[in-house]
């Protein structure tokens, strides 16, 4: 027993860590570069989630910014993005110019910021430095597509140099990275997935009491189970980055943050759920709808295939990233304490913390509220 309560302890303490170090981190933004008037204009384009700009337009609160307030602030907020977002060519007497800014919806809302740089010769080269969020997101990803390539900056890695006549092949390893990213920095996909993960290690024969699997018989559940939700995360990620289907992305991320509570509870009601895998499915298709809404700007016009495909990948690797971490965690620690206690302890705190925080994300995200800011 005390094994099981030590545990469970750790098991909530590393819950609440975890969202405590990441929920408000892993932002990006979505930029691309094109080259215009035999290569003489570069314009630079970039997308803010809304919900980003608070520092921006002085909101005096992290909060989601309305339409009304962008555009109002529409000097305030290009001003902020061109301090701290830079092109420069390689020759003098260019000129740089703010553009317009609007508020555009694909997937979810963006304030969208252009810039212009103007150079009175052919530009052989331009160099990008890119040092915006790093001081209130250390984590925050900008992602650029230029020539057909995506590159991610980061806080190490926040200068790009691209020859404007030099064309690229579409990145392989930039939408693989993003899809990867996504799912490892995405801490509601990370609980779903490990709200899933808690009982698989547990199997209650028919009017028996609950027992723990074998590491094999482990694995034979988990394979079938994340078989499912990349099934159906897949499906609707295709789907809706081509455009052929949507629905709104507040409502997309409230039922994300359900299925994390469903999920929880069920385990505690359940904990050897039959046919998990329709439910898996299920909720799948709303996490794809979520991973849709993060890769539709980045993918290149009239060649979007390729792109989502490879994404699609880096998704799963993520996905078997997190099953390879945790589910050998939970097999040990059926090894130290009985299925009963596991039960008893480490899956009722668990699924207890579980269901708090996703309750806590669909209220906010429903309502469209603050609660814990998380």
């Amino acid at each position: 027993m005390k094994h099981a309560l030590a545990i469970s302890v750790f098991v909530l303490c590393a819950l609440f860590q975890v969202n405590r170090a990441e929920a408000h981190q892993s932002s990006f933004s979505y930029a691309s570069i094109s080259v215009h008037d035999d290569s003489r204009v570069v314009s630079y384009e970039v997308r803010l989630g809304t919900k980003d700009l608070f520092e921006a337009l002085r909101l005096g609160e992290d909060r989601d910014a309305s339409d009304l307030e962008i555009t109002s602030g529409a000097e305030d907020l290009s001003n902020y993005v061109f301090s701290r977002v830079q092109l420069r060519a390689e020759q003098q007497g260019c000129t740089f110019a703010n553009g317009a800014v609007q508020v555009v919806e694909q997937g979810q809302r963006f304030a969208q910021v252009t810039g212009t740089l103007t150079c009175p010769r052919t530009i052989a080269a331009v160099e990008l430095n890119y040092e915006l969020f790093f001081d209130l997101d250390p984590r925050h990803e900008g992602l650029l597509r230029v020539q057909g390539e995506l590159v991610q900056l980061s806080r190490e890695n926040h200068i790009y140099r691209f020859e404007t006549g030099h064309a690229n092949s579409t990145s392989v390893t930039g939408f693989l990275r993003s899809g990867f990213n996504h799912v490892i920095y995405g801490l509601d996909h990370i609980l779903f997935l490990v709200a899933l993960l808690l009982v698989v290690c547990l199997r209650q024969p028919k009017g028996q009491s609950i027992l723990a699997r074998g590491p094999i018989d482990s694995l034979r559940k988990t394979a079938g189970i994340v078989t499912a939700f990349t099934v159906g995360h897949s499906l609707t990620l295709i789907v809706a980055s081509l455009g052929w289907f949507t629905l709104p992305g507040r409502f997309v991320e409230s039922m994300i943050a359900a299925s994390i509570v469903f999920v929880a509870i069920e385990n505690v009601l359940k904990p050897d759920p039959q046919r998990r895998y329709l439910i898996t499915f299920a909720f799948g298709l709303m996490h794809g709808l979520g991973f849709a809404a993060m890769l539709q700007p980045l993918l290149p016009p009239g060649a979007a295939l390729f792109p989502l495909l490879v994404f699609n990948v880096g998704v799963e690797l993520g996905q078997l990233a997190i099953v390879a971490v945790c589910l050998p965690m939970l097999v040990l620690c059926l090894r130290l304490v009985s299925a009963q206690d596991y039960r008893k302890y480490v899956l009722s705190t668990g699924c207890g913390a579980l269901s708090f925080l996703g309750a806590v994300w669909f209220l906010e995200r429903a309502f469209e509220i603050t609660i814990l800011g998380i």
